[in-house]
């Protein structure tokens, strides 16, 4: 089918929608609501997620689509309530990229290719512009709705101040109106967006410069590195990055034996992990990116939520909900615990593969002494599993909020790729499991203070000894939370930097190029390499480092892996059982 024959049309009347009802915005969601479909945040279909709603488009709707875009990036610009998460697309103001999304280009060859890969930017950028529309204040509401036709009159919002996830109503309104503006301004971007998508595809010379323009730029500072002379300056941060990863692997060569020894067993709750079976394998859309529904992506977090063993016992080692202060801080209620799930793709061994990732957040990193670097407010822990294309865990990696402490947990016969040089932070792989069990849990040990992680083994399903249960909620929540009457903000700032977390490490590490080096981050804006160039993030971060070996060439004569040259004791293979949602 020619690309001109798919766009859809709809008179200039769809434009102007109805103006009822009111959009109030939860303050809490659950992993298996989808949050794009949440009033007043994004309804419609999850980033990334391949649509199937009707699309609301009047022909010659250019001009005013162009006025309610210079309003919103005007006002959500004044408010500093932009979304760092996905990258604006120059030229292309209704549609934005994240690095995956990106690397789909090449691939998008086929008529029906091109318009799932437009529909899956312009999905994103209609989720974060209505969770900007939902974090603006009310009295910024007035010049977007001018210029959308809706009115500038814009009476107080709902109420909102109750406590995050206090199980009671998501909030009351106080008056109407600016939840009805919020949720008319959606409407509008929705229009926009599918407008936007029609005209490109009736386009070939705009086509071909989105194409060109949909990247991500990296979050390194390259004046940073020439100022701090990283050709030199880079070769003494090698030598303390491998310093580093000799106490990680030390740690690890300890804690991998006994991963519960004097720790505090914190579990998903049976609510968390009551999910509803799903087929596999999942449908895939035209582009091979796997469809998952908020059922679907419910059912995978759950079968695979992991087990944290915390050797700490103090308040600073109990992970919870984010939650702003009465001060506007952010914090932790560590009374409530909650692991923030997301679901992402990657590219590895020639499939679009599933990415879970699971991050927990704790108050604070405590200082060990008065000149500790690396010691501040708030410490997320993030931990992502990737499956296979059995449903089966293939890889496990993980990273501080921060983008620190980037390491690789290979599952199976897979080996390190050789590292572009000699001193870059490639693949660190301080253990190794031959297998996960389908009807077992990873069980992950984390350090006090610190909250490193020292070690991986699987547990049943349903752990019998635990001293705690945590919820999972949706990690997108974070990008508009309760703050006070009336308001909502992110946790995250327009740079995707979480306001509050810096740390003094950053005035010795600036010559790396990572500005505010240590500081949390937002979901897309983790650099993990101090020498060289890396993201979490990276479409083909496993496929550039990892391949699939002869496992009878990977053990040695006394029965450990021969690639595992940091001492590892390898975990003992496990019986291969169907997925557990089968």
């Amino acid at each position: 089918m020619p690309i001109r024959a798919l766009r859809v049309r709809w008179s200039a009347a769809a434009l102007s929608v109805a103006l009822t009802g009111c959009a109030s915005v939860p303050a809490s969601i659950a992993i298996g609501q989808d949050v794009t479909r949440v009033p007043g945040i994004a309804p419609g279909i999850a980033p990334g997620i391949a649509p199937n709603g009707p699309a609301l488009i009047a022909p010659g709707a250019q001009p005013a689509c162009t006025a309610l875009a210079d309003a919103l990036d005007a006002a959500v610009s004044a408010a500093g309530v932009g979304d760092a998460q996905d990258a604006r697309i120059d030229g292309a103001r209704w549609l934005r990229v994240d690095r995956f999304e990106a690397s789909l280009a090449a691939r998008a060859r086929d008529a029906a290719g091109v318009a799932t890969w437009l529909e899956r930017l312009r999905a994103r950028d209609a989720a974060a512009r209505r969770i900007e529309i939902a974090n603006l204040p009310d009295e910024a509401l007035a010049a977007p709705g001018a210029a959308a036709g809706i009115g500038a009159e814009v009476p107080r919002a709902r109420d909102v101040s109750r406590p995050s996830g206090s199980g009671e109503p998501a909030g009351r309104d106080t008056a109407a109106g600016a939840g009805t503006v919020r949720s008319a301004l959606g409407e509008r971007v929705d229009a926009c967006g599918h407008a936007s998508v029609a005209q490109l595809l009736d386009d070939p010379a705009a086509l071909a410069a989105v194409r060109a323009a949909a990247r991500v730029p990296d979050d390194y500072e390259d004046w940073q590195r020439a100022l701090g002379l990283y050709p030199i300056t880079s070769l003494a941060f090698a030598v303390g990055v491998r310093r580093e990863e000799a106490a990680s692997s030390a740690a690890f060569a300890v804690g991998s034996r006994d991963v519960a020894r004097g720790a505090r067993i914190v579990a998903p709750s049976p609510d968390a992990t009551r999910a509803v079976p799903i087929d596999w394998p999942a449908a895939r859309d035209a582009l091979g990116v796997p469809r998952l529904d908020a059922a679907g992506r419910r059912a995978l977090l759950a079968a695979h939520a992991p087990v944290y063993a915390i050797a700490g016992s103090g308040p600073d080692d109990r992970f919870g909900e984010l939650a702003f202060g009465a001060d506007g801080r952010a914090g932790v209620d560590a009374t409530r615990p909650v692991v923030y799930g997301r679901v992402a793709f990657t590219r590895w061994q020639g499939s679009v593969r599933i990415q879970l990732v699971y991050t927990a957040w704790f108050a604070r990193r405590p200082p060990a002494s008065a000149l500790d670097l690396l010691a501040g407010h708030l410490d997320g822990v993030m931990l992502r599993l990737t499956l296979d294309d059995s449903g089966r865990i293939a890889m496990i990696d993980s990273i501080h909020a921060c983008g620190c402490w980037h390491l690789f947990v290979p599952v199976g016969a897979l080996h390190e790729r050789p590292a572009p040089g000699p001193f870059v932070e490639w693949a660190f792989v301080p253990q190794r499991l031959d297998a996960v069990d389908a009807g077992s849990r990873l069980r992950v040990r984390v350090a006090a203070r610190t909250h490193a992680l020292e070690g991986i083994d699987t547990v049943p399903a349903d752990p019998p000894a635990v001293d705690d249960a945590y919820g999972l909620t949706d990690d997108d929540t974070l990008r508009s939370l309760p703050a006070g009457p009336s308001r909502r903000r992110s946790l995250y700032d327009a740079r995707g930097r979480v306001p509050g977390t810096l740390r003094a490490e950053r005035w010795l590490f600036w010559p790396m190029g990572i500005a505010d080096a240590g500081a949390m981050r937002q979901w897309g804006r983790h650099p993990t390499a101090f020498v060289g160039r890396r993201h979490f993030d990276e479409p083909d971060l496993l496929e550039r480092r990892f391949e699939a070996v002869d496992p009878g060439r990977t053990r040695d004569a006394d029965g450990t892996h021969a690639e595992s040259a940091r001492g590892m004791d390898p975990t003992p293979a496990t019986s291969a059982r169907p997925p557990p949602w089968r």
